[in-house]
Formats: structure tokens, sequence, C-alpha cells
């Protein structure tokens, strides 16, 4: 089991989200790895059919998230089911718009259906890139989702694109970090770099968050950051010891739209 970090606040007061996604399967293909780590979260991001999911698995996705009484998240991605997301597309506004409008509206209304309610959107794969380094992208996927929605919050890594963006077009957001990633001196997470699968790194990163408030960055230099959420995944061997380590840190994770409602993701 592994250990609880010395923390200078109470762990039981820390206001911080623990993302996961889900529905990552189309057809045939199945992956029900991330179901793993659902007694870990208290949000998932659901793919909306365009990069992944079929409406069985979105279904299935969503009875889950009832049971756990989880927050649900819209993650979406370019249209794209055979690259899974990751090969970049150069797309106009409206096109842009269009997609993101295409995918918030199943998943609401599939949401419905449950008696449930989308509280957030999660960009996915070359679309979560090309935003985080395009800001007109980043803009136009912001206003699509104003019109979808005004009360959702775009869950992105945190930088400039995000926080302007999502101010022109009159939306909420929310900073997500990853605890087996590099980070850039800017503060953003280097995506070109493999996952880092170390438990040491990710313990120190953890308690950089939690304790400072900072995200080590590649040269050991520290950057302040807002922390609103964090994210798993089951793409590597270290992914369940990092899911371990924040649920004996995070005690009880916080929604979403609980952990943006403070200036800092702790108390």
């Amino acid at each position: 089991m592994t250990e609880t970090l010395e923390m200078n606040n109470d762990k039981t007061k820390v206001l911080i989200d623990v993302n996961c996604d889900l529905a990552q399967s189309f057809g045939v293909y199945q992956n029900d790895t991330e179901f793993e780590l659902l007694p870990y979260v208290s949000s998932v991001n659901i793919s909306c059919g365009l990069h992944s999911g079929d409406p069985m698995v979105i279904n299935k996705a969503l009875k889950l998230a009832e049971e756990n009484n989880l927050s649900i998240g819209a993650h979406i991605g370019y249209p794209d089911l055979q690259g899974f997301g990751y090969r970049e597309m150069n797309l106009t506004d409206e096109e842009i718009e269009s997609l993101v409008l295409y995918q918030i509206g199943a998943i609401q209304t599939m949401a419905k259906a449950h008696g449930l309610r989308v509280s957030h959107v999660r960009l996915h794969g070359a679309l979560y890139k090309k935003a985080i380094n395009d800001f007109q992208t980043m803009l136009a996927v912001a206003k699509a989702i104003k019109k979808a929605n005004d009360w959702l919050i775009l869950l992105c890594a945190p930088c400039t694109n995000l926080e302007k963006a999502c101010e022109l077009a009159g939306i909420k957001y929310a900073n997500e970090v990853f605890l087996d990633k590099k980070y850039m001196v800017s503060g953003v997470p280097d995506f070109e770099q493999n996952d880092v699968i170390d438990i040491e790194y990710s313990k120190k990163q953890l308690e950089s968050i939690l304790q400072n408030g900072n995200i080590i960055n590649e040269n050991n230099g520290i950057m302040p950051i807002k922390v609103h959420s964090i994210h798993l995944n089951m793409k590597h061997a270290a992914s369940m010891e990092i899911a371990e380590l924040l649920k004996n840190n995070i005690i009880e994770p916080a929604p979403l739209s609980v952990s943006i409602l403070e200036d800092k993701a702790w108390l």
C-alpha cells in the first residue's frame, strides 16, 4: 500500500477533483481497464462517439457513473475512430463548433435519459494538444461549449489559451494536472515525452501540489498553479500505484463543480 505523504494541511480538507476517461471502446473493440479507476475518482469523462464510444458503451458508462455517484463530463475529440483521435486535423471554426456541439449533444441526451446532468467537457488527444498550442482552436471550442450550455466547465491543462478563451466565451474552466508527465518551464505538460513510470516522481509532484500549490518542471523549477483536478489513466504499469497514492492523500475527492469554487484547490 502506498504510504500517506506528510502534508501541512489536513488531507480530508483537500478540495480537488480526480478524473478519468470512460467509454473508450467501439463495437468489437472493447477496453474496460478504465473501470478499475472508478473507486478512485470523483468525475468521469465519457467518450462521445467520434474518437471512441458507441451508444452501448456510452450507456454503460453512464450507468456506472450513476451507480458510483460520479460527475459526468463529455470527452470530445476529432472525428478519427481509426486513429483514436490522436491525429491532428486542420478544421475551420465552424467545423470545430459543429463537432463540439454534436458530441456534447449526444452525451447530454443520453445522460438526461438516466436523470443525470453533464457538468464539464474534457478535450481528447490531438484536439487537446492543438487547443493548448493554438488560441483560435481553444476559442472555437469554448464558444461552442457556451452555445451548448453556458454552465459547462472546460477541463484542460492550465495555459494562457484556456484562461483567455474561456473569459472571452463566458464559460468556466478548470485546470487539470498529471502525476505521470514531465512539465515544461511554462507549466504545460510535455506531451511529446513519454509518461514518467516512476511512483517516486508522482509522489514528489503530488506533495508539491498539495503543500505549496506548485508543479515541478523538467528543470526542477516550480510553477505556481491552481489545481482543480488530477487526471488518472491506465496506460502503464504505475497507473494503479498512482491511483492508490491519490486515494491515500485525497480521502474524498471533490466534484469538479465544487473544486473550482475555491481560489486554490485546498482549504
